[in-house]
């Protein structure tokens, strides 16, 4: 029996959130660029247009935007936070990977973005 390898993505979401290690960062709020990428085995005799059937990737954005609503210190606890609440409502997921970019982060530099980065794969793959 073949199988299919299906890959959904949401790419560069911009959020302005309160998420920051200083106090006027989760004041003032800064921007972010979040991209989730997720996929799975797809057996050639399931339904491909069924939405029960797949990951609805506005449900991957209401995860991270409400992720992004909440204040947090670091990056790392927001990204795990999301990729936590992808893996319960899509427990069948091969692989995610969830990437949170911080736009003109408050260090002396000139500088494009910070990045993190959280990569799951599941064992059984």
């Amino acid at each position: 029996m073949s199988v299919i390898k299906r890959k959904i993505a949401l790419e560069e979401v911009k959020f302005n959130a309160p998420i920051g290690f200083f106090e006027e960062e989760r004041i003032l709020k800064n921007n972010f660029l979040f991209s989730a990428y997720v996929s799975y085995t797809l057996h050639h005799q399931q339904d491909t247009d069924n939405l029960d059937h797949t990951v609805d990737y506005s449900k991957l954005y209401d995860i991270a935007k409400n992720h992004f609503s909440k204040e947090a210190k670091l990056l790392e606890h927001v990204a795990h936070g999301i990729l936590d609440d992808i893996l319960a409502a899509y427990p069948f997921l091969a692989y995610i990977n969830i990437q949170i970019k911080k736009l003109n982060p408050p260090i002396q530099a000139e500088i494009k973005n910070s990045l993190v980065e959280l990569t799951y794969q599941a064992e059984h793959v």
